[in-house]
């Protein structure tokens, strides 16, 4: 598979504390000359940078029950209130969705084969992306797989013939702090998050980032009525890894030896 390097910054720097969705409101974030939260600069939701050596690495033996971390502090993101508290975080598949997930394995994963790999699956790819913001656009250039996307505030749509895609087409507006993105016109050829190893044309995806200060709490609504029963949520934690910037990312198709890849 692919290496993943990123062994910069002091791991001490890492542990950053209090809650991603549950941090007190007004909580100082910086902002930007129109007075909108600023998100320039280097995010990354998981891999080395953040979290060590071990990162994505998964263990040989199961670990020895821990004690439950506080909710947003090493026990992944709080449950926020609001519009998504109630949706599930596991998609509800169709019956034949899910028989079909039955029968995939890791060789089936599209970015074994160097697909982009779609929203919200590239937010967390354990390499680091950059966000670029503009008044009328938002840009988020990632590492993996040298994707990108451009993404229009200012109330303006994609320009010209708009063909289906890895990454779709996203559309951004702000309500009050929070920065929501709307991604349609993808390919079906994508995984979502979880189980969702099926998508279709219809997916459509809903994001929702709101700056925290020294966080980023990120939260994706994905509906897709050709594969599901119902829509379900998908949240991660956006931190500054330390000392570390986008760089260049070389996936080779074929070069990995699929017959006897392993694994899930």
């Amino acid at each position: 598979m692919h290496m993943f390097k990123r062994l910069s910054g002091p791991i001490a720097a890492l542990l950053i504390s209090g809650s991603a969705f549950g941090q007190a409101p007004g909580a100082s974030i910086p902002r930007t000359a129109d007075g909108k939260p600023d998100f320039s600069g280097v995010w990354q939701t998981g891999g080395i940078s953040l979290t060590g050596p071990d990162a994505n690495v998964v263990p040989a033996k199961p670990a020895a029950p821990a004690a439950a971390a506080p909710a947003g502090r090493g026990g992944g993101p709080a449950k926020p209130a609001g519009e998504y508290a109630a949706l599930p975080t596991q998609p509800p598949l169709q019956p034949w969705a899910a028989e079909k997930v039955k029968g995939l394995t890791a060789k089936d994963v599209p970015t074994v084969r160097c697909f982009m790999p779609g929203v919200p699956r590239v937010v967390s790819m354990p390499m680091p992306f950059e966000i670029v913001q503009t008044p009328k656009k938002v840009v988020i250039l990632y590492e993996a797989f040298r994707a990108f996307r451009i993404i229009p505030v200012d109330g303006s749509k994609p320009i010209g013939e708009r063909l289906p895609s890895f990454m779709g087409d996203s559309v951004g507006r702000w309500e009050g702090d929070t920065l929501v993105v709307e991604a349609t016109n993808f390919n079906g050829q994508i995984w979502g998050p979880g189980n969702m190893r099926v998508t279709s044309d219809a997916l459509r995806v809903t994001e929702r980032y709101t700056h925290q200060g020294d966080t980023v709490a990120y939260e994706a609504r994905i509906e897709d009525p050709k594969v599901l029963t119902g829509p379900f949520v998908y949240r991660a934690t956006m931190r500054r890894p330390p000392d570390t910037s986008v760089a260049e990312y070389e996936c080779l198709e074929g070069r990995d030896d699929l017959p006897h890849l392993v694994g899930q």
